[in-house]
């Protein structure tokens, strides 16, 4: 049963029905954590590789100052609540001492050939509090009988040693790599066995990718896209975004001045966790089994960075009204209160007083999602001179939406949920001064507003208008393959003053081009710019015009057109 607000039942208020689907109640704390660290360790950390063969010599595992403390010291100071140990990889070494192999920790020099790395992790772990993730390979490069069912009564009796030695283990990490063993055949992993094995031994623990309860975000950049979703169909399916804090997953000497710097970390945070996801960050312990000074140094002040955004809240004080009374859970900092829309209501606007102005520079958002994903679609406005202006847009809220916006001082702002699956249900409001944020950027005047063309290419809606105005640079506008002359309408719903368009191009096709606009449906249009060649970042400035209906019209180009996406300031 998802938790009550004891401000919405204090107020007399009943809980809303939940919309399906909604999370477990382990999927539910899976994404609070927001922070999960990978930890890559094994034989390639020593033969300087990504990927073993299999034929390793065990002997090369000989870290001299292995300390797992300091792992869960420098992930817990960080902000990071559970840690994935790579217990396998596809070379089929174990880190702790399988009874079904040889190829394992105990035929190393390490600790004399008595040690145990999962032994040691986990332990470290649970002193912590932090939760524990393991890492196994279904892909055995090592295992002779890989491609057999054999390998499947190999692989379960693996997971069943992990799962029954080292006490509470609260996610398990599948991928899906496959390929030829030493026999010549690829296997065909029973995977509803190896969950039933899960289910069974560990009943709390996620499994996670090549699972049931955490999905894959698709990349290894740790970028969600904008709107990513947990409500799937008739499924929860949160996200995971997986990125290592150097170029490869494994430690190599050579990358130890490649790590990430904190602004490219940064925006991986408000692209992962701040698009309703969890950031998945490696760090892979060098040839001693420690984290290596520069990751170690990186970590604290990106965890410093990151407790800011929360530690430097400006909403003290403050006092916001909306449809429904029991607004002020959404300062109150707690998840587990919320605010709900009145029944039936699928929009609603919030008006935040900060009682004096004050600067700030990230803005958020949290559902409650243990009722559901209902927001679709929201903007965030600041008050100046009396008017309203456009701060941020989003669509899928979820566990929480963060943007990074110009720093600027103000009193009122409002979050205006513009359409909802369902009675908008929020869980809190988030406004902050933080010293370090990622760049940030405008919101276009034409995100996911009305949009139409005079040609989209036949393979369908996937190439639709829609996608030129969605904010999301992974989608597109095509038109067929033989139109060189086409034009693309957006409707702003209401007048709007801009002077910068941008255009951003699959690649450079346009040659010749015209922004025209006009302030009703049924006037001549207008004017506002007229360009040659477009391309892939092109941005414009021209004299402000205000209108409500927009052309972009091609009138050139050397290939059919296609757009990622444009935008008007």
């Amino acid at each position: 049963m998802p938790p009550f607000s004891t401000l919405a039942l204090a107020a007399g208020l009943a809980a809303p029905v939940p919309l399906p689907p909604v999370p477990t109640a382990e999927q539910l704390a899976w994404q609070r954590m927001e922070l999960t660290m990978f930890v890559h360790f094994g034989v390639n950390t020593f033969g300087d590789r990504e990927w073993g063969d299999g034929h390793e010599d065990p002997a090369s595992f000989n870290p001299t100052a292995l300390d797992a403390t300091q792992w869960v010291r420098t992930a817990q100071e960080a902000g990071f609540k559970l840690i994935i140990l790579t217990a396998k990889h596809h070379d089929g070494f174990c880190l702790w001492p399988s009874q079904y192999t040889a190829h394992a920790v105990k035929r190393s020099p390490w600790r004399g050939g008595q040690g145990d790395v999962v032994r040691e992790f986990t332990a470290a772990c649970h002193a912590a509090g932090i939760k524990v993730g393991l890492y196994l390979s279904p892909w055995d490069r090592n295992s002779a009988v890989y491609g057999t069912e054999a390998y499947n009564d190999y692989f379960v009796n693996q997971l069943t040693e992990l799962l029954t030695q080292y006490g509470t283990v609260d996610e398990v990490w599948f991928d899906g790599a496959c390929g030829e063993g030493p026999n010549g055949k690829r296997q065909v992993y029973d995977w509803e066995r190896y969950y039933a094995t899960i289910r069974r031994l560990a009943p709390r623990a996620l499994i996670a990718i090549m699972g049931p309860d955490v999905r894959w975000v698709g990349n290894e950049s740790g970028v969600a896209r904008p709107g990513e979703a947990s409500a799937r169909g008739d499924q929860w399916s949160p996200a995971e975004c997986d990125v290592s804090i150097r170029p490869g997953w494994f430690y190599h000497a050579a990358q130890d001045g490649q790590v990430k710097s904190l602004d490219h970390l940064l925006d991986i945070y408000f692209k992962s966790v701040g698009r309703n996801s969890v950031l998945l960050l490696n760090v892979p312990p060098d040839r001693r089994g420690l984290f290596a000074d520069p990751d170690v140094e990186r970590l604290r002040e990106f965890g410093a960075a990151v407790r800011a955004i929360r530690e430097r809240s400006v909403l003290a004080g403050a006092t916001i009204s909306g449809p429904a009374p029991g607004t002020a859970a959404l300062l109150d900092g707690d998840l587990d209160t919320f605010w709900a829309a009145p029944d039936g209501s699928t929009s609603a606007t919030l008006e935040l007083d900060l009682g004096a102005p004050r600067e700030f520079n990230v803005v958020g958002l949290s559902e409650a999602i243990a009722y559901g994903e209902r927001v679709q679609r929201y903007a965030v406005e600041v008050q100046r001179d009396g008017q309203w202006e456009l701060l941020a847009r989003g669509t899928v809220i979820g566990s929480r939406n963060l943007h990074a916006v110009p720093r600027q001082r103000a009193q009122r702002l409002r979050w205006r949920i513009e359409a909802a699956k369902a009675a908008p249900v929020l869980a809190g409001l988030e406004l902050a001064d933080a010293p370090q944020t990622p760049p940030a950027t405008k919101v276009s005047l034409t995100y996911n507003k009305p949009a139409s063309a005079s040609n989209v290419h036949p393979g369908g809606t996937v190439w639709g208008a829609d996608k030129a105005v969605d904010g999301d640079l992974d989608t597109r506008w095509a038109t067929s393959d033989e139109t060189r002359e086409c034009w693309l309408d957006i409707d702003l719903e209401q007048p709007e003053t801009f002077g910068t368009l941008t255009i951003a191009e699959l690649d450079p096709r346009i040659t010749s081009f015209r922004l025209l606009y006009r302030l009703t449906a049924d006037q001549p249009w207008q004017t506002a710019y007229q360009g040659s060649r477009a391309g892939k970042a092109y941005e414009q400035q021209f004299a402000p015009v205000t209108g409500r209906y927009l052309r972009l019209h091609i009138l050139e180009a050397t290939k059919a057109p296609t757009i990622w996406e444009v935008g008007v300031f």
